[in-house]
């Protein structure tokens, strides 16, 4: 199969059309003749199959998608590898209504949900109720889609009602124009430090000597 990839000079032609520009237009941008534009666009319906200009930028659009979908799917690939090989940390993603999307092993280990029980639900379920009454759930996700970000170091409550102290943060996720996706919650179980923190305050100890 013939190469149909365009060279670098060849696709600023593509490029430059797609924004609307004519031949000359093209040609004083690029600082060459006329017919020398005429010439790329010949070498790129004989490299592509295109019976005009119009179709091949179409062409070039759509390899440029496809080669913008694979990387995608393949660097999702691996940040779902690396999630899923985390147990330490209870990593999930949340709609725009706090419901969960997914689930890594972390979830199980640290709040104790099956992933079948734990997609589909609220994420409110992890707030004691004392943050509940004071709608920190909410208040989380305004600062997380106000400041991209907002820290999550409090008590939490695991499936069985226990509580633990878990240090974390909730991201608001955009695509590249800012629209929000998704919201991204991380959490770390820290309630053994957090224990000896309070013994050493207890003890009139430093806690940072811990």
């Amino acid at each position: 199969m013939p190469n149909t990839d365009p060279t670098v000079r060849e696709r600023e032609v593509l490029l430059l059309a797609a924004e609307g520009r004519s031949d000359k237009e093209i040609a004083e941008r690029l600082g060459i003749a006329r017919g020398t534009v005429v010439t790329y666009w010949t070498r790129l319906r004989e490299r592509t199959g295109a019976v005009n200009r119009t179709q091949a930028v179409a062409l070039e659009m759509l390899r440029v998608f496809r080669e913008t979908e694979d990387e995608r799917i393949r660097t999702a690939g691996l940040y779902q590898a690396m999630i899923d090989s985390t147990v330490d940390f209870a990593v999930f993603l949340l709609d725009e209504d706090r419901t969960v999307l997914s689930w890594n092993p972390g979830v199980g280990t640290i709040l104790g949900y099956e992933e079948a029980e734990w997609i589909g639900q609220t994420a409110d379920v992890i707030f004691t109720p004392e943050e509940l009454a004071e709608n920190m759930p909410e208040i989380e996700q305004a600062t997380a889609l106000r400041e991209g970000r907002a820290l999550d170091d409090r008590w939490h409550v695991r499936k069985d009602g226990s509580r633990f102290w878990a240090s974390g943060v909730m991201v608001a996720v955009r695509n590249p124009s800012g629209k929000v996706l998704c919201y991204s919650k991380i959490l770390r179980d820290l309630t053994r430090l957090k224990r000896l923190e309070a013994q050493a305050v207890a003890l009139g100890g430093d806690p940072d000597g811990i």
